[in-house]
């Protein structure tokens, strides 16, 4: 599986996403489950998925789906 497919596979089991929804529209905003337990299941499973330890300001600035794809870019992985 490709990055960006990896990547958006943890948004749907995250979150409990269909395939079809426009990800990179996601936000904090605009996913009910994405309160402060998910955001931690979420920052967990992408740092076990792509092998990589946010520091405290990347886990505060990843609210969106296209922010988290900026941070995975700092660290090399391209989605």
């Amino acid at each position: 599986m490709d990055n960006f497919n990896s990547y958006k596979k943890i948004f749907m089991e995250t979150f409990a996403l269909e395939d079809d929804k426009a990800y990179k529209d996601i936000t904090m905003e605009n996913i009910e489950l994405w309160d402060s337990v998910g955001h931690i299941n979420l920052v967990a499973t992408v740092e076990d998925v792509f092998h990589i330890e946010m520091t405290l300001e990347e886990m505060s600035e990843f609210t969106s789906f296209e922010a988290g794809m900026c941070i995975l870019k700092k660290y090399g992985i391209e989605i």
